[in-house]
Protein backbone atom coordinates (compact mmCIF):
# COMPACT_ATOMS: atom_id res chain seq x y z
CA UNK A 1 0.00 0.00 0.00
CA UNK A 2 1.08 3.49 -0.54
CA UNK A 3 3.16 5.14 2.19
CA UNK A 4 3.34 8.42 1.21
CA UNK A 5 0.14 8.99 3.05
CA UNK A 6 1.22 10.12 6.90
CA UNK A 7 -0.80 7.66 9.09
CA UNK A 8 -2.62 9.68 11.67
CA UNK A 9 -5.12 7.70 14.54
CA UNK A 10 -7.70 8.78 16.99
CA UNK A 11 -8.48 6.93 19.84
CA UNK A 12 -12.28 6.75 20.91
CA UNK A 13 -14.60 6.05 24.22
CA UNK A 14 -17.07 3.12 24.79
CA UNK A 15 -20.56 3.96 24.84
CA UNK A 16 -23.90 1.53 24.92
CA UNK A 17 -25.98 1.40 22.20
CA UNK A 18 -26.27 3.01 18.79
CA UNK A 19 -27.31 6.20 17.64
CA UNK A 20 -31.56 6.10 18.29
CA UNK A 21 -31.78 6.81 14.68
CA UNK A 22 -33.01 4.59 12.41
CA UNK A 23 -31.01 5.31 9.67
CA UNK A 24 -27.53 7.56 10.12
CA UNK A 25 -24.90 8.45 7.03
CA UNK A 26 -22.56 6.64 5.41
CA UNK A 27 -19.59 5.02 7.52
CA UNK A 28 -17.79 3.92 4.62
CA UNK A 29 -14.63 6.03 2.89
CA UNK A 30 -13.44 4.50 0.35
CA UNK A 31 -9.06 4.73 -0.48
CA UNK A 32 -8.17 6.44 -3.02
CA UNK A 33 -6.73 4.26 -5.52
CA UNK A 34 -6.62 1.34 -3.26
CA UNK A 35 -3.97 3.04 -1.43
CA UNK A 36 -1.30 4.39 -3.99
CA UNK A 37 -0.24 7.36 -5.81
CA UNK A 38 -2.99 7.47 -7.85
CA UNK A 39 -3.19 4.79 -10.62
CA UNK A 40 -2.77 4.53 -14.42
CA UNK A 41 -4.25 2.09 -17.40
CA UNK A 42 -2.43 1.39 -20.17
CA UNK A 43 -4.32 0.38 -22.51
CA UNK A 44 -3.79 -1.19 -26.40
CA UNK A 45 -6.16 -1.02 -29.29
CA UNK A 46 -6.21 -3.71 -32.34
CA UNK A 47 -3.81 -6.58 -31.11
CA UNK A 48 -1.15 -5.52 -33.75
CA UNK A 49 2.45 -5.99 -32.31
CA UNK A 50 1.97 -6.38 -28.84
CA UNK A 51 2.16 -9.31 -27.05
CA UNK A 52 4.97 -10.38 -27.11
CA UNK A 53 7.09 -6.69 -26.46
CA UNK A 54 4.45 -6.45 -23.24
CA UNK A 55 5.29 -9.90 -22.49
CA UNK A 56 9.06 -9.03 -22.47
CA UNK A 57 8.89 -5.84 -20.80
CA UNK A 58 6.52 -7.26 -18.20
CA UNK A 59 8.33 -10.32 -17.47
CA UNK A 60 9.96 -8.60 -14.41
CA UNK A 61 6.94 -6.67 -13.02
CA UNK A 62 4.35 -9.22 -12.83
CA UNK A 63 2.08 -6.53 -10.23
CA UNK A 64 1.84 -4.86 -13.65
CA UNK A 65 -1.45 -6.08 -15.30
CA UNK A 66 -2.55 -4.14 -18.82
CA UNK A 67 -5.75 -3.74 -20.99
CA UNK A 68 -6.12 -5.64 -24.81
CA UNK A 69 -9.14 -4.02 -26.70
CA UNK A 70 -9.43 -6.48 -29.25
CA UNK A 71 -11.27 -6.52 -33.14
CA UNK A 72 -11.71 -8.86 -35.91
CA UNK A 73 -10.68 -5.82 -38.28
CA UNK A 74 -13.21 -7.18 -40.65
CA UNK A 75 -10.84 -10.17 -40.83
CA UNK A 76 -11.31 -12.64 -38.28
CA UNK A 77 -8.15 -11.87 -36.61
CA UNK A 78 -9.33 -13.92 -33.69
CA UNK A 79 -9.37 -16.97 -35.51
CA UNK A 80 -5.05 -16.24 -35.44
CA UNK A 81 -4.08 -14.36 -32.27
CA UNK A 82 -7.30 -15.87 -30.01
CA UNK A 83 -4.93 -18.37 -28.48
CA UNK A 84 -2.02 -15.50 -27.60
CA UNK A 85 -4.54 -13.22 -25.91
CA UNK A 86 -5.78 -16.36 -24.14
CA UNK A 87 -2.81 -17.15 -22.17
CA UNK A 88 -2.29 -13.08 -21.49
CA UNK A 89 -5.75 -13.13 -19.81
CA UNK A 90 -4.95 -16.57 -18.02
CA UNK A 91 -2.20 -13.92 -16.65
CA UNK A 92 -4.51 -11.52 -15.60
CA UNK A 93 -4.39 -8.66 -18.16
CA UNK A 94 -7.67 -7.87 -19.51
CA UNK A 95 -9.65 -8.53 -22.24
CA UNK A 96 -12.01 -5.62 -23.92
CA UNK A 97 -13.94 -4.86 -26.48
CA UNK A 98 -13.45 -2.91 -29.71
CA UNK A 99 -15.94 -4.05 -32.01
CA UNK A 100 -15.96 -6.53 -34.73
CA UNK A 101 -15.06 -4.61 -37.57
CA UNK A 102 -13.66 -1.06 -36.42
CA UNK A 103 -16.22 0.88 -38.14
CA UNK A 104 -16.12 4.33 -37.04
CA UNK A 105 -19.81 3.64 -34.85
CA UNK A 106 -21.52 6.52 -36.05
CA UNK A 107 -21.39 6.21 -39.39
CA UNK A 108 -23.27 2.79 -39.10
CA UNK A 109 -26.84 1.61 -38.96
CA UNK A 110 -28.59 1.92 -35.35
CA UNK A 111 -29.39 -2.37 -36.64
CA UNK A 112 -25.86 -3.39 -37.12
CA UNK A 113 -24.89 -1.55 -33.55
CA UNK A 114 -25.79 -4.80 -31.48
CA UNK A 115 -24.11 -6.75 -33.99
CA UNK A 116 -20.79 -4.96 -34.06
CA UNK A 117 -20.81 -3.93 -30.21
CA UNK A 118 -23.02 -6.48 -27.83
CA UNK A 119 -22.88 -9.94 -30.15
CA UNK A 120 -18.97 -8.91 -30.57
CA UNK A 121 -18.53 -8.66 -26.74
CA UNK A 122 -19.90 -12.66 -26.35
CA UNK A 123 -18.14 -13.66 -29.08
CA UNK A 124 -14.77 -12.44 -27.52
CA UNK A 125 -15.96 -14.28 -24.42
CA UNK A 126 -16.38 -17.29 -26.26
CA UNK A 127 -13.16 -17.52 -28.47
CA UNK A 128 -11.11 -16.84 -24.89
CA UNK A 129 -12.91 -19.69 -23.21
CA UNK A 130 -12.55 -21.98 -25.82
CA UNK A 131 -8.69 -21.42 -25.12
CA UNK A 132 -9.18 -21.91 -21.26
CA UNK A 133 -9.36 -18.47 -20.39
CA UNK A 134 -12.50 -17.57 -18.04
CA UNK A 135 -13.34 -13.50 -19.58
CA UNK A 136 -15.77 -11.33 -18.30
CA UNK A 137 -16.05 -8.98 -21.14
CA UNK A 138 -17.03 -5.09 -19.38
CA UNK A 139 -15.38 -2.67 -21.06
CA UNK A 140 -15.40 -1.15 -24.61
CA UNK A 141 -13.11 1.19 -26.33
CA UNK A 142 -14.35 2.96 -29.51
CA UNK A 143 -12.71 2.54 -32.54
CA UNK A 144 -11.75 6.11 -33.92
CA UNK A 145 -12.59 7.77 -30.44
CA UNK A 146 -15.89 8.38 -32.74
CA UNK A 147 -19.50 8.40 -30.32
CA UNK A 148 -23.14 9.65 -30.37
CA UNK A 149 -26.10 8.96 -27.62
CA UNK A 150 -27.10 6.12 -29.54
CA UNK A 151 -23.82 4.32 -30.10
CA UNK A 152 -23.26 5.28 -26.11
CA UNK A 153 -26.55 3.29 -25.52
CA UNK A 154 -25.71 -0.17 -27.16
CA UNK A 155 -23.00 0.49 -25.43
CA UNK A 156 -23.56 1.24 -21.75
CA UNK A 157 -26.46 -2.29 -22.62
CA UNK A 158 -23.41 -4.81 -22.46
CA UNK A 159 -20.56 -2.61 -20.53
CA UNK A 160 -20.13 -0.40 -17.51
CA UNK A 161 -17.43 1.42 -18.86
CA UNK A 162 -16.43 3.01 -22.09
CA UNK A 163 -12.97 4.88 -23.40
CA UNK A 164 -12.81 7.51 -25.74
CA UNK A 165 -9.73 9.58 -26.55
CA UNK A 166 -8.16 12.68 -27.34
CA UNK A 167 -7.44 14.64 -24.26
CA UNK A 168 -5.18 14.43 -21.04
CA UNK A 169 -6.82 11.26 -20.02
CA UNK A 170 -6.88 12.31 -16.19
CA UNK A 171 -9.56 11.78 -14.31
CA UNK A 172 -10.19 12.72 -10.15
CA UNK A 173 -11.08 10.98 -7.69
CA UNK A 174 -13.87 12.91 -6.40
CA UNK A 175 -15.67 14.20 -9.33
CA UNK A 176 -17.75 11.84 -11.21
CA UNK A 177 -16.91 11.30 -15.20
CA UNK A 178 -19.23 10.38 -18.04
CA UNK A 179 -18.83 6.19 -17.55
CA UNK A 180 -20.01 6.09 -21.13
CA UNK A 181 -17.05 8.43 -22.90
CA UNK A 182 -13.98 8.31 -20.64
CA UNK A 183 -10.94 10.51 -22.12
CA UNK A 184 -7.36 8.63 -22.51
CA UNK A 185 -4.25 10.49 -23.11
CA UNK A 186 -3.08 8.93 -26.80
CA UNK A 187 0.26 8.20 -27.99
CA UNK A 188 1.91 9.19 -31.20
CA UNK A 189 4.84 10.09 -32.09
CA UNK A 190 5.27 13.66 -31.78
CA UNK A 191 8.71 16.05 -30.94
CA UNK A 192 7.92 16.16 -27.15
CA UNK A 193 5.44 12.92 -27.24
CA UNK A 194 8.17 11.11 -24.63
CA UNK A 195 8.32 13.99 -22.13
CA UNK A 196 4.51 14.85 -22.25
CA UNK A 197 3.66 11.31 -21.16
CA UNK A 198 6.08 11.41 -18.79
CA UNK A 199 4.82 14.30 -16.92
CA UNK A 200 1.35 13.34 -16.86
CA UNK A 201 2.72 10.40 -15.43
CA UNK A 202 4.15 12.04 -12.58
CA UNK A 203 1.42 15.03 -12.99
CA UNK A 204 -1.13 11.75 -11.96
CA UNK A 205 0.76 10.37 -9.02
CA UNK A 206 1.27 14.04 -7.54
CA UNK A 207 -2.47 14.91 -7.86
CA UNK A 208 -3.14 12.17 -7.04
CA UNK A 209 -5.24 10.65 -9.83
CA UNK A 210 -6.48 8.33 -12.37
CA UNK A 211 -4.40 8.47 -15.84
CA UNK A 212 -5.66 6.42 -18.93
CA UNK A 213 -3.05 5.44 -21.66
CA UNK A 214 -3.81 4.74 -25.22
CA UNK A 215 -1.81 3.03 -27.33
CA UNK A 216 -1.50 1.13 -30.38
CA UNK A 217 2.02 -1.15 -31.69
CA UNK A 218 5.04 -1.70 -29.76
CA UNK A 219 7.42 -1.49 -32.61
CA UNK A 220 10.13 0.49 -34.09
CA UNK A 221 7.85 1.56 -37.14
CA UNK A 222 7.70 5.18 -37.26
CA UNK A 223 4.07 7.71 -36.51
CA UNK A 224 1.71 6.03 -34.20
CA UNK A 225 3.91 2.77 -32.90
CA UNK A 226 5.60 3.61 -29.73
CA UNK A 227 9.30 1.62 -28.97
CA UNK A 228 9.99 -1.24 -26.79
CA UNK A 229 12.03 0.87 -24.46
CA UNK A 230 10.23 3.77 -24.42
CA UNK A 231 6.77 1.59 -23.42
CA UNK A 232 9.12 0.21 -20.95
CA UNK A 233 10.19 3.15 -19.24
CA UNK A 234 6.84 4.78 -19.05
CA UNK A 235 5.62 1.70 -17.18
CA UNK A 236 8.54 1.86 -15.09
CA UNK A 237 8.10 5.12 -14.29
CA UNK A 238 4.22 4.65 -13.24
CA UNK A 239 5.84 1.57 -10.96
CA UNK A 240 8.38 4.18 -9.50
CA UNK A 241 6.15 7.08 -8.60
CA UNK A 242 4.03 3.93 -6.44
CA UNK A 243 0.55 4.27 -8.68
CA UNK A 244 -2.40 1.29 -8.92
CA UNK A 245 -0.65 -0.23 -12.64
CA UNK A 246 -3.59 -1.91 -13.44
CA UNK A 247 -6.31 -3.00 -15.95
CA UNK A 248 -9.12 -0.44 -17.04
CA UNK A 249 -12.06 -2.50 -15.93
CA UNK A 250 -10.20 -3.12 -12.40
CA UNK A 251 -9.39 0.57 -11.60
CA UNK A 252 -12.61 1.74 -13.20
CA UNK A 253 -14.90 -0.32 -11.19
CA UNK A 254 -13.02 0.21 -8.19
CA UNK A 255 -13.47 4.16 -9.02
CA UNK A 256 -17.15 4.09 -9.56
CA UNK A 257 -18.00 1.51 -6.92
CA UNK A 258 -16.68 4.19 -4.56
CA UNK A 259 -19.26 6.96 -5.61
CA UNK A 260 -22.16 4.54 -4.38
CA UNK A 261 -20.50 2.90 -1.11
CA UNK A 262 -19.20 6.32 0.41
CA UNK A 263 -22.93 7.72 -0.15
CA UNK A 264 -24.73 4.46 1.39
CA UNK A 265 -26.82 4.75 4.21
CA UNK A 266 -26.39 2.69 7.46
CA UNK A 267 -29.24 1.34 9.56
CA UNK A 268 -29.66 0.80 12.79
CA UNK A 269 -30.85 -2.52 14.08
CA UNK A 270 -30.24 -3.68 17.34
CA UNK A 271 -26.71 -3.80 18.81
CA UNK A 272 -25.07 -3.32 14.95
CA UNK A 273 -25.33 -0.98 11.38
CA UNK A 274 -25.96 -2.60 8.16
CA UNK A 275 -25.00 -1.03 4.93
CA UNK A 276 -26.67 -2.17 2.01
CA UNK A 277 -26.11 -0.35 -1.57
CA UNK A 278 -26.74 -1.30 -5.32
CA UNK A 279 -24.47 -2.07 -8.35
CA UNK A 280 -24.20 1.10 -10.41
CA UNK A 281 -24.30 -1.00 -13.59
CA UNK A 282 -25.42 -4.43 -14.45
CA UNK A 283 -22.28 -5.61 -16.15
CA UNK A 284 -19.74 -4.54 -13.25
CA UNK A 285 -16.72 -7.43 -12.34
CA UNK A 286 -17.66 -9.98 -10.78
CA UNK A 287 -15.64 -9.10 -7.90
CA UNK A 288 -14.56 -5.72 -6.69
CA UNK A 289 -12.52 -5.34 -3.15
CA UNK A 290 -12.61 -2.08 -2.18
CA UNK A 291 -10.26 -0.50 1.03
CA UNK A 292 -12.31 1.23 3.20
CA UNK A 293 -11.99 2.80 6.56
CA UNK A 294 -15.00 4.23 8.73
CA UNK A 295 -15.93 7.88 9.14
CA UNK A 296 -14.50 9.32 12.63
CA UNK A 297 -17.97 10.88 13.50
CA UNK A 298 -19.45 7.94 12.58
CA UNK A 299 -17.21 5.56 15.08
CA UNK A 300 -17.55 8.62 17.52
CA UNK A 301 -21.42 9.14 17.23
CA UNK A 302 -22.59 4.99 17.09
CA UNK A 303 -19.28 3.24 19.38
CA UNK A 304 -17.32 5.79 21.07
CA UNK A 305 -13.94 5.40 22.58
CA UNK A 306 -12.33 1.68 22.64
CA UNK A 307 -14.64 -0.34 21.06
CA UNK A 308 -13.42 -2.94 18.81
CA UNK A 309 -15.22 -2.73 15.58
CA UNK A 310 -15.88 -5.69 12.89
CA UNK A 311 -17.79 -5.99 9.59
CA UNK A 312 -19.13 -8.80 8.73
CA UNK A 313 -20.37 -10.14 4.93
CA UNK A 314 -21.53 -13.18 3.41
CA UNK A 315 -20.72 -14.85 7.20
CA UNK A 316 -17.57 -13.89 7.11
CA UNK A 317 -15.86 -11.49 9.70
CA UNK A 318 -13.54 -8.93 8.51
CA UNK A 319 -11.09 -6.99 10.41
CA UNK A 320 -8.95 -3.94 10.11
CA UNK A 321 -5.26 -3.87 9.11
CA UNK A 322 -2.38 -2.04 11.28
CA UNK A 323 -3.84 1.05 9.67
CA UNK A 324 -7.39 0.92 10.37
CA UNK A 325 -8.25 -0.48 6.55
CA UNK A 326 -10.86 -3.27 6.00
CA UNK A 327 -11.34 -4.88 2.83
CA UNK A 328 -14.87 -4.83 1.27
CA UNK A 329 -16.46 -7.01 -1.59
CA UNK A 330 -18.63 -4.36 -3.09
CA UNK A 331 -20.50 -6.80 -5.53
CA UNK A 332 -21.50 -8.52 -1.66
CA UNK A 333 -23.63 -5.79 -1.74
CA UNK A 334 -24.32 -5.85 2.21
CA UNK A 335 -22.01 -5.01 5.24
CA UNK A 336 -23.05 -5.02 8.88
CA UNK A 337 -20.51 -3.57 10.96
CA UNK A 338 -20.69 -4.89 14.80
CA UNK A 339 -18.74 -3.17 18.02
CA UNK A 340 -17.92 -5.58 20.65
CA UNK A 341 -16.78 -4.99 23.88
CA UNK A 342 -12.90 -5.00 24.56
CA UNK A 343 -11.53 -8.55 25.53
CA UNK A 344 -7.98 -9.67 26.14
CA UNK A 345 -7.24 -10.72 22.27
CA UNK A 346 -9.39 -7.82 20.65
CA UNK A 347 -7.73 -3.83 20.41
CA UNK A 348 -9.39 -1.20 19.93
CA UNK A 349 -10.08 0.10 16.44
CA UNK A 350 -8.31 3.31 15.33
CA UNK A 351 -9.19 5.80 12.73
CA UNK A 352 -7.16 6.49 9.85
CA UNK A 353 -7.33 9.78 8.14
CA UNK A 354 -5.29 10.32 5.43
CA UNK A 355 -6.11 14.10 5.34
CA UNK A 356 -5.04 14.78 8.77
CA UNK A 357 -1.48 15.39 10.55
CA UNK A 358 -1.13 14.80 14.27
CA UNK A 359 -0.90 18.55 15.00
CA UNK A 360 -3.85 19.28 12.10
CA UNK A 361 -7.48 19.81 12.57
CA UNK A 362 -9.65 16.99 10.88
CA UNK A 363 -11.60 17.49 7.81
CA UNK A 364 -12.58 16.35 4.43
CA UNK A 365 -12.01 19.33 2.70
CA UNK A 366 -8.54 19.54 3.72
CA UNK A 367 -6.20 20.42 0.82
CA UNK A 368 -1.91 20.29 0.65
CA UNK A 369 -0.38 22.67 -2.19
CA UNK A 370 3.25 21.52 -3.12
CA UNK A 371 5.54 24.51 -4.24
CA UNK A 372 9.41 25.16 -5.05
CA UNK A 373 12.08 26.94 -2.97
CA UNK A 374 10.75 30.01 -5.85
CA UNK A 375 6.75 29.68 -4.53
CA UNK A 376 5.80 28.24 -7.97
CA UNK A 377 3.22 26.28 -7.59
CA UNK A 378 3.71 21.97 -8.72
CA UNK A 379 0.73 20.59 -7.55
CA UNK A 380 -1.78 18.86 -4.98
CA UNK A 381 -0.45 16.43 -2.41
CA UNK A 382 -1.97 14.27 0.45
CA UNK A 383 0.01 15.82 3.63
CA UNK A 384 2.75 17.68 4.82
CA UNK A 385 5.47 15.69 3.33
CA UNK A 386 7.15 15.73 -0.26
CA UNK A 387 6.21 12.87 -2.59
CA UNK A 388 9.15 10.02 -2.92
CA UNK A 389 9.78 10.40 -6.91
CA UNK A 390 10.06 14.05 -6.49
CA UNK A 391 13.76 15.86 -7.32
CA UNK A 392 15.34 16.00 -3.39
CA UNK A 393 15.54 20.04 -2.86
CA UNK A 394 13.82 22.35 -0.92
CA UNK A 395 9.87 22.82 -0.62
CA UNK A 396 6.99 24.96 0.22
CA UNK A 397 4.11 22.92 1.30
CA UNK A 398 1.07 25.01 2.02
CA UNK A 399 -2.32 23.66 4.01
CA UNK A 400 -5.81 24.90 3.37
CA UNK A 401 -8.22 24.10 6.32
CA UNK A 402 -11.91 25.62 5.74
CA UNK A 403 -12.76 27.57 8.96
CA UNK A 404 -8.64 27.57 10.12
CA UNK A 405 -5.76 29.65 9.62
CA UNK A 406 -2.96 28.30 6.46
CA UNK A 407 -0.03 26.95 6.96
CA UNK A 408 2.48 27.18 5.50
CA UNK A 409 5.96 25.08 5.89
CA UNK A 410 9.45 24.29 4.36
CA UNK A 411 10.28 21.17 3.77
CA UNK A 412 13.68 19.64 2.92
CA UNK A 413 13.59 16.94 0.79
Amino acid sequence: MNRIIKKAFLGISVICGLASAASVKSPFVTVPWNGYSGAASFTFDDGFYQAEPLSQILEDMPEVKVTFFLTNMGMNLLDYFGPTYAELAKQGHEIGNHTNNHFDLTSIAESSLKSEIIDFAGELEQIMGSYGAEVSVTSHALPYSQNNDIVSSVIDDRHFINRSAGGPGKHDWNVEPNWSNMDSKVWYTTPNAEEDFLNSIDASAMAPSWLVLLNHGIADLGEGYITQDLMKEFIQRAVKNNMWVAPFSTVGAYYRAHFTLDTAKAVADGNNLTVTWEMPHKNMPKSIPLKVVINETFVRENFGNNASIYIEQDGKRIYPDEDGIFILEFTSLKATIYGSSKTPDTKPYMVRSDLRTQDDPFSENTTYTLLDAKGRRLGNITEFKVPDFMPKGPYIIISKTPGFAAKVRKVIH
